[in-house]
């Protein structure tokens, strides 16, 4: 920081329109970070069966052996390793098969770092869903599911919105080309396949079609949600209340609400065990409950996160009829286009409706942290934000003199 102060004059911009009303300050400091370091970490017993929890770890480990232990990672003011994160991964699950469930709390306070988003956590759910499907077309199965176009196909189509969801699904600019993997007979359901990213698709003969995220058409994601609300279309609710007004509404309306988002997904067919979930953005199964998407810009990929939130208690019908307190710990193992913010995570809730009904009605606070045990943060220099703002032409002097005297 050696000539900070030369260095602020020197930035000092003079900007004159019917007079000089004022000047342009650029000053840099460190940013704030967004998650907080927790001297103890806290925790609440774990409400799920530890056999979870070893398959996740297990997921994360084999994301580690394929990757570069070398990347660095930044957790609030912190910088660790790939190679660190991997290590701790181990630590923590051979803390949690030693102790007792009873001193896990002590144990995890005193041996491992949390870091903690400022601005709290909030917490969705998706799952996978099972859908009927057919490889050939049919006057009731007539939805496309595409795989990836060739690099030249998108170079072709690509720009003006030519790829959007719009010109895809509306106008058929995919159509014929060869890219169907299989037909569904539900636009909606063909939309929140797009939205979960993975999908179960059950053939004429019984069979299953595995089909996973294979790539987007660039474009970004955008709520339809919001847009119905705001046009009194629908209010606050679950998924299914969602699919259930989409589907009783005309088809002209259904598909303007269904093209608001422009961002489209091209999947590819993958071969799983039944008892795999599907394939996360770190190339590993999800497990059900215990993986996560979340920004990876803030939570390393592979991580270990404790989460706190509630989850919807429904009766037989699948109405909701109260919450219950969740808390577990959980790894990183997937991403997602809307899933973008320190304390945003998406928990995969598992296969099929059974997991998609009460998933669907998860969206709400909670508490995150990201635990690293046995390891201690790399030396790094801070990094620093600039930020520009005006000043008014009086006021030259005070901040002439705030940001050159010693």
């Amino acid at each position: 920081m050696r000539g900070w102060r030369r260095g602020v004059t020197a930035l000092l911009a003079l900007t004159c329109a019917s007079g000089c009303y004022g000047l342009q300050v650029a000053a840099q400091g460190a940013p704030h970070p967004e998650y907080t370091h927790l001297a103890r970490p806290r925790v609440a017993p774990d409400d799920l069966q530890v056999s979870g929890l070893h398959r996740a770890a297990a997921a994360s480990r084999r994301y580690f052996a394929a990757g570069a232990a070398d990347a660095v990672h930044s957790i609030g003011s912190d910088t660790y390793t790939s190679s660190q994160i991997a290590h701790s991964v181990d630590a923590f699950l051979r803390l949690v098969d030693e102790t007792p469930p009873r001193l896990l709390n002590e144990r995890i306070a005193r041996e491992c770092r949390g870091y903690s988003p400022r601005q709290g956590a909030r917490f969705t759910a998706y799952y996978e869903p099972m859908l009927e499907a057919r490889r050939q077309k049919d006057a009731r199965f007539r939805y496309p599911v595409y795989g990836k176009p060739d690099d030249v196909t998108l170079a072709s189509l690509s720009g003006r919105g030519r790829l959007s969801r719009a010109a895809i699904d509306g106008a058929g600019v995919l159509a014929g080309r060869g890219l169907e993997l299989a037909y569904l007979d539900d636009p909606v359901a063909l939309f929140f396949l797009h939205i979960q990213g993975s999908g179960r698709l059950r053939l004429a003969d019984g069979s299953i079609l595995r089909v996973n995220y294979a790539a987007s058409n660039g474009m970004p994601y955008a709520s339809i949600g919001r847009y119905m609300t705001d046009r009194g279309i629908t209010g606050a609710g679950s998924g299914g209340a969602m699919r259930t007004l989409l589907r009783a509404v005309s088809p002209e309306l259904r598909d303007e609400i269904l093209f608001q988002n422009p961002r489209y997904i091209f999947f590819r067919t993958v071969a799983l065990e039944d008892a795999d979930g599907p394939i996360g953005s770190l190339g590993v199964p999800l497990v059900a409950g215990r993986s996560i998407a979340a920004d990876s810009r803030y939570v390393p990929p592979g991580a270990v996160v404790y989460i706190k939130t509630k989850v919807p208690v429904l009766d037989t019908r699948g109405k909701l009829v109260g919450w219950n307190e969740m808390a577990r710990f959980t790894f990183n193992h997937d991403s997602g286009s809307a899933i973008k913010g320190a304390g945003r995570a998406d928990i995969y809730w598992g296969e099929g409706e059974r997991a998609g009904m009460p998933g669907g009605f998860v969206n709400g606070p909670g508490d995150m942290v990201v635990l690293v045990c046995g390891e201690g943060p790399q030396t790094t220099e801070p990094r620093t934000r600039s930020a520009m703002t005006n000043v008014a032409w009086p006021e030259m002097a005070r901040v002439l003199a705030a940001v050159t005297t010693p």
